[in-house]
């Protein structure tokens, strides 16, 4: 990916917004966008819930466009978003709906791609929610850790680069607050599994393409995340989450030949005792029942080492 170096302004961006069942998360995104200082192109909602079509009207004064997804999907929502953009649209942006911008957040990435590396296919936001990531000797001998943030470890955990204080390279993006160049969009399909949640979804799409273009996180375009975890079936969520990111850990890895799944194995079977344990001592049930989670997710991943389970079919709701 080479050729001349293009002055972007905020009109080259469209944002793309998968949302379902989260009206007021979604007016507090379309509220933060409204304040930016400098203005997007387009604002792209697919909804694949309960319409949200009154929160958009909302907001006559955005380039907002709404569109329903049925049956809804993080990834299939995102897609259908991709296929309604044309060339006009130089840079992507694919937001969780849950995000909320810093006002100026738009106008320092803008000001990060006229600088950065001609071939740089991707730039995350720094998403500022959460303390700053920091490295754990023990969480290092569970595979977990290191000191280099934004890292993809042999074991297929990524390192954390949230609240960053400068600009870093980086070995993968997240997968909600992210711009990309369309081009890339165009190399790099992204694969649609049928699942509610879509974990480990940013490290499936962005680890492939950092291998071969540069990837950055853009300090000063920060944003916060209003996170919860509410698409899981109710009443199981954290076996749910602990199966779930088991099996989209493996499943990557067994992807890409240079990370190892006996250390993916390893590191699964370590943080679940670490869970457990932890779990016990503090009286924290979600732990526990995420630990159990995890080693329902690892005998899977054994399974399927013997031939006797499918991960695709598994990781798939």
């Amino acid at each position: 990916m080479n050729g001349s170096r293009k002055t972007y302004a905020g009109k080259d961006v469209a944002f793309i917004v998968p949302t379902k069942d989260r009206p007021q998360k979604l007016r507090n995104f379309l509220n933060s966008l409204a304040r930016q200082t400098v203005p997007c192109g387009r604002v792209v909602i697919i909804d694949g819930g309960d319409s949200v079509k009154n929160v958009v009207l909302e907001f006559a004064g955005l380039p907002v466009e709404y569109y329903e997804c049925n049956p809804p999907g993080q990834i299939r929502q995102r897609n259908m978003g991709i296929d309604l953009l044309d060339e006009r649209t130089l840079l992507v942006g694919f937001l969780d709906d849950d995000i909320v911008f810093e006002p100026d957040a738009l106008e320092k990435m803008i000001n990060f791609w006229n600088h950065a590396d001609i071939n740089t296919a991707g730039v995350g936001f720094n998403n500022v929610s959460f303390s700053v990531s920091s490295y754990s000797s023990i969480f290092s001998r569970i595979l977990t850790s290191h000191r280099v943030p934004g890292r993809v470890l042999s074991c297929g955990i990524n390192t954390s680069f949230q609240n960053i204080s400068s600009d870093i390279r980086t070995e993968w993006l997240g997968g909600g607050y992210t711009i990309w160049k369309h081009e890339i969009l165009k190399e790099f399909s992204q694969d649609d599994l049928k699942t509610s949640w879509a974990a480990g979804e940013d490290l499936r799409f962005s680890y492939p393409i950092g291998k071969k273009y540069p990837l950055y996180v853009c300090a000063g375009a920060k944003v916060h995340h209003e996170h919860t975890y509410d698409q899981a079936p109710k009443g199981v969520i954290y076996v749910y989450q602990g199966r779930k990111q088991s099996l989209a850990v493996f499943y990557f890895v067994g992807s890409h030949k240079e990370l190892s799944r006996v250390k993916c194995l390893l590191m699964l079977l370590r943080s679940a005792i670490a869970n457990f344990l932890f779990g016990c001592a503090t009286l924290n049930s979600h732990l526990i029942l995420f630990s159990l989670g995890r080693v329902q997710g690892i005998f899977i991943c054994f399974k399927s080492l013997l031939g006797y389970a499918d991960l695709r079919e598994e990781l798939e709701d």
